[in-house]
């Protein structure tokens, strides 16, 4: 296993990171192993923990993206 299969999720589970049930996929179970699923837990736990206490300014983008959202459902509600 050289460096990249450490770090890259694809590697670690030994083929691609398509969606289960969509069409062309090539499997028909959960790709992420428990190690993969883990990581990713820890790292989003510690992104909205950092969020919620303010040390961790929220993204424009995603201020942008809620705003849209919130236009849009504005915009579908009827008068």
């Amino acid at each position: 296993m050289n460096k990249d299969d450490k770090t890259d999720p694809k590697r670690q589970m030994g083929q691609s990171c398509e969606i289960e049930g969509v069409p062309g996929s090539a499997r028909s179970s959960p790709g992420l192993s428990r190690s993969v699923q883990t990581q990713l837990g820890q790292r989003l736990r510690h992104f909205y923990e950092s969020l919620s206490l303010g040390e961790t300014p929220v993204p424009d983008r995603f201020i942008d993206i809620i705003n849209r959202l919130e236009q849009m459902t504005a915009e579908k509600k009827p008068s």
